[in-house]
């Protein structure tokens, strides 16, 4: 079994970036030049992953405040406004004001990605919904907001959307979770990252889902949850992005050893969550 590797979500601004932006909302720079750094760390973060050899290319989603603000604001009945934290972390996101019938007024640009090697991440369903305090239901949110932007993605050349999903393997109703994926496009193949928590009462449920891949924290999930034979890759969360001790390869490459042996459809080494983190 091939092994693939690469780094969805969200990865950590460089200090440039941050005091651009900073700079900015003070009136001490210009959006030109804010842009200006962000290209230049989006050429920086795609050089570092095609010299460590990734098979899929992220853009770092460098201009995305957290998961759900870019698209909050981009769509009709949706605001992002009060700060909230995510979950034990010492970050937080701006959770989703329902004030309408949510519609994605435009999707977001794609990346200047190679089509066929990028790589997209977006919230699921489920997740922005419970962003949003359960006032929109996931498949509202599947149907109106995130299908749209999964088919431009998809147009475009995107070779994997990740869905993050922090909340469901906490609490959550996997069947409402599964009903909501019902609701998306199969243009592009999708995958459920389970972001920070144990996937082991869930793997089961989502071996039917309209997925290519289930992402699974192996800090918090046992191998042996895999079932054998499970028909779906798996997206192995084996880099800890919640800290700063390297992982190390001989270990990563052991367990992915071990991992085979339950024989899922495919494996894919990732961080368990957005590099941000660390």
């Amino acid at each position: 079994m091939k092994l693939r590797a690469f780094a969805p979500g969200i990865y950590p601004r460089s200090e440039g970036l941050v005091q651009a932006t900073r700079d900015l909302d003070r009136g001490r720079t210009t959006e030109s030049a804010v842009a200006e750094q962000l290209e230049s760390d989006f050429r920086e973060l795609v050089s570092v992953q095609e010299q460590a050899g990734l098979d899929l290319f992220s853009d770092g989603m460098l201009g995305w405040q957290d998961l759900f603000r870019p698209l909050a604001e981009a769509a009709e009945g949706l605001d992002a406004r009060p700060l909230t934290r995510f979950l034990d972390t010492n970050t937080f996101y701006r959770a989703v004001l329902v004030d309408g019938e949510p519609h994605l007024r435009a999707p977001l640009p794609p990346p200047d990605l190679p089509a066929g090697r990028w790589l997209g991440t977006l919230p699921s369903p489920y997740a922005f919904a419970r962003a949003a305090d359960g006032r929109v239901s996931a498949q509202a949110v599947a149907a109106d907001v995130l299908a749209k932007q999964i088919e431009a993605w998809g147009e475009a050349g995107c070779a994997l959307i990740v869905l993050s999903e922090p909340f469901l393997a906490r609490e959550g109703d996997a069947g409402e979770a599964i009903r909501a994926l019902e609701e998306l496009p199969d243009g592009v193949p999708l995958a459920l990252q389970l972001v920070f928590g144990d996937a082991s009462s869930l793997l089961d449920e989502l071996a039917d889902a309209p997925l290519v891949a289930v992402g699974v924290d192996f800090y918090l999930t046992p191998a042996d949850a895999i079932p054998e034979d499970y028909p779906k890759e798996i997206l192995a969360g084996v880099v800890d992005s919640r800290s700063s001790a390297l992982e190390d390869a001989p270990e990563i490459a052991r367990f992915a050893e071990q991992l085979q042996q339950r024989n899922p459809a495919g494996i894919s080494l990732v961080p368990n969550g957005d590099l941000q983190f660390v």
